[in-house]
C-alpha cells in the first residue's frame, strides 16, 4: 500500500471511532427508554403473578381443608346412622 492510501484509510478508522464513541452520551434513546419501560412492566407482572398463585394456594389449601371436614362429618353421622340401625 502506498503512502496516500494508508493515511486515507487511518483517517476514515479516526472519523469511525469518534463517531462510535460520540453515541455513548448520558441520554437515553428511544430504545433504551422502552427496554426501561418493558423491564418495569415484566416486573409488575411477575410481582402480579406471584400474588396471584400465592393467593391461589391459599383458596385451594383452605378449600382442602373444608372438604376434609366435610367428609369427617359424613363418616361420622354415616356410622352414626348405621349404629342406630343395628341398634
Amino acid at each position: 500500500m502506498n503512502r496516500l492510501t494508508l493515511l486515507g484509510l487511518s483517517v476514515v478508522c479516526a472519523f469511525g471511532l469518534v463517531a462510535s464513541l460520540s453515541g455513548c452520551g448520558e441520554s437515553e434513546g428511544p430504545a433504551e427508554k422502552a427496554g426501561k419501560t418493558l423491564d418495569q412492566a415484566v416486573e409488575t407482572t411477575t410481582e402480579s403473578v406471584n400474588d396471584a398463585m400465592e393467593s391461589t394456594g391459599e383458596a385451594m389449601d383452605n378449600a382442602a381443608e373444608e372438604t376434609g371436614e366435610a367428609l369427617n362429618e359424613a363418616m361420622e353421622s354415616t356410622e352414626n346412622m348405621a349404629e342406630d340401625t343395628a341398634k
